[in-house]
């Protein structure tokens, strides 16, 4: 099988000793329309999934509800506790790149968070902007759910104490 940057040539041979040039089945795909119905399924179901979430969601609140100080500041406050989330998982992953001796990706602290399994991928993709030779997926995705199984001790915790 040979690869090239468009297409893929698949080469099957008779076998048959007797013919000293083998006979050759080429099948040329075309890798750019495999690309694009791989990536359907994936990204624009997912969209799709989102605006209906949205729309039926968004059908049942009244603007005067939503668009209060009480709901912004939650918001707010969501967005900030990612963003340190984010930071601290890389602040760990620093450490932990230099205490094992630079064997750790300090890019899988990253997807510490509990954004499954969107950080994850965000990570894999940025480690293989700078390497080529990067995957980091499975690696990211352990901080991931761990980051899943803390958010839910911690709600489980508070919900303890003042419930």
């Amino acid at each position: 099988m040979s690869v090239g940057k468009r297409r893929i040539q698949v080469e099957a041979y008779s076998g048959n000793p007797a013919i000293r040039s083998p006979s050759r089945i080429a099948f040329k795909v075309s890798l750019s329309r495999i690309g694009q119905r791989s990536r359907n399924p994936d990204n624009e179901l997912i969209n799709i999934v989102t605006i209906f979430l949205g729309l039926s969601v968004g059908s049942k609140l009244a603007a005067d509800k939503f668009l209060s100080a009480e709901t912004l500041g939650i918001l707010l406050l969501g967005m900030v506790a990612f963003s340190i989330g984010t930071a601290a998982g890389l602040v760990m992953g620093k450490i932990m790149y230099r205490v094992t001796g630079k064997s750790v990706n300090p890019l899988i602290g990253a997807a510490g968070v509990s954004a499954v399994p969107m950080a994850a991928r965000v990570a894999n993709k940025i480690g293989l902007q700078a390497n080529p030779q990067n995957f980091l997926l499975m690696h990211a995705m352990g901080p991931n759910v761990a980051g899943v199984i803390g958010s839910a001790v911690a709600a489980g915790v508070l919900l303890a104490i003042v419930g």
